[in-house]
């Protein structure tokens, strides 16, 4: 049996405006995200730079990762739905 984990790995990805990605998981699920709902704070400040943003690549091991090492879990990113409150923007 093929290892859940493998589930969350990104095949591919698509940066569809500004902050908003299309990410493609290797079992063919599509997530759509928009980044510019997530608070950065701290190590992740950076992401809120658009140009910085748009440097976001797929890594070695399958995840999102930016030139200065920021990611996101890749089990939040399969399942935002459940994950999405824990990173907004406290109004």
């Amino acid at each position: 049996m093929k290892n859940d984990r493998f589930k969350y790995r990104i095949k591919s990805l698509k940066i569809l405006n500004n902050f908003l990605v299309e990410i493609t998981f290797e079992d063919g699920k599509i997530q759509k995200i928009n980044f510019a709902e997530v608070e950065h704070k701290g190590w992740w400040k950076e992401l809120e730079d658009l140009t910085y943003f748009n440097k976001v690549k797929i890594s070695d091991i399958k995840h999102l990762e930016w030139p200065n090492g920021q990611d996101f879990k890749p089990e939040h990113l399969y399942y935002w739905e459940d994950y999405r409150k824990l990173y907004m923007k406290s109004n």
